[in-house]
């Protein structure tokens, strides 16, 4: 059965419906503590009113908390996690919490073109993570699955452009090692000047300066950086250059 738990964030209260150890401590309990640049950027850059995409979001740890934040305003959350045991713990929790209006969720992974293909779990417990799109590497680290399911993969150029979505002002990626081709796809969502920030995991080995580049090509200034631990993975905060704005069409303007 599951355990209600709930955490107390920047005056919002927080529940998770929890059914591992996994969920409990590492998502419910230190997601607000453990991630400096994260918080940073949620507390100093995102306003009620803004439209965030979570690519990657787990169990919602940080969906819910944006979720509470522009449930004040007009503003929504787009969560993406593919992975079917996240998904539903994703699900549950935003009922929970009363934000099924405000937090829009999304069975899809991101990738470098659109299309049908596996997805490999390291684990079925809710919460973890580190699993993978198209073969079972994650973080160039190979692994026996413990299942595989379908999945369907899209770019984020192309998402952007259905019907009835709303273009991002911020987005986080965190997928564990697909962020390279998340990036390289993303071309037109990184020329349009409506997209202020961008918060993304960077395997420094798998990037090889890739994704830096690409977002100092679209006018974004790094404001933060934070390493886990020892290996070359950093979370790393990109903010728009107010003198290299964009218009929506992607030009500078003159």
């Amino acid at each position: 059965m599951p355990l209600s738990t709930s955490t107390l964030v920047d005056g919002h209260k927080i529940r998770f419906l929890t059914t591992s150890f996994v969920e409990y401590f590492l998502r419910a309990e230190e997601s607000y503590t453990r991630e400096k640049v994260t918080m940073d950027w949620i507390r100093n850059y995102i306003k009620p009113d803004d439209i965030v995409y979570d690519v990657g979001a787990n169990v919602g740890a940080y969906s819910l908390l944006i979720g509470k934040m522009v449930s004040q305003g007009a503003g929504k959350v787009y969560a993406f996690e593919p992975g079917a045991a996240n998904f539903h713990s994703l699900s549950r929790n935003i009922e929970a919490n009363g934000l099924s209006s405000n937090i829009i969720i999304f069975p899809i992974a991101f990738g470098d073109r659109r299309r049908i293909t596996k997805f490999y779990l390291t684990q079925t417990t809710p919460g973890m993570a580190r699993h993978a799109i198209d073969k079972p590497e994650s973080d160039r680290e190979q692994f026996i699955p413990s299942f595989i399911q379908g999945v369907p993969v899209d770019s984020l150029d192309q998402f952007v452009c259905e019907a009835g979505i709303d273009f991002p002002n911020h987005i986080k990626i965190d997928v564990d090692g697909v962020e390279t081709k998340i990036v390289g796809s993303m071309h037109s969502v990184l020329a349009d000047s409506r997209l202020r920030t961008v918060l993304i995991e960077i395997e420094s080995i798998l990037s090889n300066g890739f994704i830096e580049e690409a977002m100092a090509q679209a006018g974004f200034m790094e404001m933060g950086r934070e390493q886990w631990g020892s290996r070359s993975i950093f979370n790393v905060l990109y903010v728009r250059d107010p003198m290299k704005r964009r218009n929506h069409a992607g030009e500078r303007p003159v």
